[in-house]
């Protein structure tokens, strides 16, 4: 027998308009995040013009990223979580930024991996204390819209990764330059963080009673359907990294689509994004249910990406994009409001996004080298592709499992 645990002890009666000051700036660090990590698909064909990439290189690239996030988001989330957050976050920014800059002076591909690889363990340290500023700074009844607006944002950094990245190795003058400018806007919201970045004034005492929890990681023998929400997406992640990673080239190669079109093509996958991350969260709590929502994606996408591959006409591909986009970005909000939905405490709560941030590379990282590989062997990129589209119905199938926890649901959280 369960009862529902009472909600996590908030002090701030009134919501702070400086709130949004904070949540910006680390918004801003998102979209940053983003610009590193969705520019890979457009820097592939230069890179093997530059570098000698090959496609076995190019699927490592893009599964080192996804391998960061797998295996720093736990151990970030159970310990570095124990240490003041402002300065973690900055510290993790600083460490970010000199990650952008060493892309720059890359003369091989063990140094990309590297610089990557560094990026990436920096972002997953602040992305875990950003779940703590949320809960200090925000009314739970505006989460929902929180955890859409975090999506949506990172949305936005890949519309412009996507858009923008050819254009901008174009009036740059190369894709050095590019990092560099992006290292540069790094610096600034690294020095805005220093000078605006704070928790509420009762950090304090919402510091020591998070320190109350001496091993937030229990929280996964505690709630399975933290299990069952983070291992939903594995099979949705493993043809999302790898449509992302190697589309621009299959097109490229196929249609005879230039870089410029395809990356704007592409970039149509965010902004639907970005409309479906940030209808998901209100919209889920208005109608009092989380699932529907992860359903609708689990159907949706193996057609979507599995009809990309048979398409020529530009105009039907861009369609099909948007609508990808659409569908994809409904299921993390969703997800995230699932585990807010649990009512925890800051370090659960993180320790258990964290999980989500763990699979889901799991299955991000196997997918690029599994098509990398099967690329250099066969010669085709539409093999590999072929294979891992449907996989994103493992979100209908978790979502047969999942409990409802909205607030038309009648889900329990275990009791502590």
């Amino acid at each position: 027998m369960t009862t529902r645990t009472a909600p996590h002890p908030r002090r701030i009666e009134l919501q702070p308009k400086y709130a949004w000051v904070v949540m910006s700036i680390l918004w801003g660090m998102d979209i940053i995040n983003m610009l590193v990590f969705f520019s890979l698909g457009l820097l592939v064909p230069v890179w093997t013009e530059d570098l000698g990439v090959t496609p076995i290189e190019a699927g490592l690239l893009g599964s080192v990223g996804f391998l960061g996030f797998g295996l720093m988001a736990l151990p970030a989330a159970i310990w570095i979580t124990k240490y003041n957050p402002r300065l973690v976050a900055l510290l993790s920014s600083i460490g970010m930024t000199i990650a952008v800059l060493l892309h720059v002076i890359a003369t091989s591909v063990e140094v990309l991996l590297l610089a990557r690889f560094g990026f990436v363990v920096m972002t997953v340290i602040r992305i875990q204390v950003q779940v703590i500023f949320i809960q200090q700074w925000f009314k739970p009844s505006l989460y929902p819209l929180v955890n859409s607006l975090d999506f949506s944002f990172r949305s936005v950094g890949q519309v412009i990764a996507l858009a923008a990245t050819s254009f901008l190795i174009a009036v740059l003058g190369g894709w050095r330059a590019l990092f560099i400018a992006i290292g540069v806007a790094a610096a600034s919201l690294t020095i805005l963080w220093g000078f605006y970045g704070r928790e509420p004034n009762n950090h304090r005492e919402n510091t020591s009673n998070s320190n109350l929890e001496n091993n937030p990681a229990g929280v996964l023998r505690r709630e399975k359907i933290i299990w069952i929400t983070s291992s939903s997406q594995m099979g949705a992640a493993t043809a999302f990294a790898s449509f992302i990673n190697f589309y621009p080239t299959f097109a490229i190669e196929r249609s005879g689509i230039s870089l410029e079109a395809i990356g704007l093509i592409m970039s149509l996958y965010p902004i639907g994004g970005i409309i479906g991350s940030i209808t998901a969260g209100p919209l889920s709590q208005a109608i009092g249910r989380r699932k529907p929502f992860i359903w609708i994606g689990g159907i949706a996408l193996p057609i979507l990406y599995t009809a990309m591959l048979w398409v020529d006409s530009g105009l039907l591909l861009a369609t099909l994009m948007f609508c990808a986009g659409v569908f994809s970005m409904v299921v993390p909000p969703t997800l995230t409001n699932i585990a807010f939905d649990l009512e925890l405490p800051p370090r659960e709560l993180s320790v258990a996004l964290a999980l989500m941030r763990t699979l889901f590379p799991v299955g991000a990282t196997i997918g690029p080298v599994f098509v990398g590989i099967l690329a250099e062997v066969t010669g085709s990129l539409f093999l590999g592709l072929s294979i891992v589209a449907p996989l994103a119905a493992t979100l209908f199938i978790a979502g047969i499992f999942l409990p409802e926890t909205g607030p038309k649901g009648s889900y329990l959280p275990a009791t502590k």
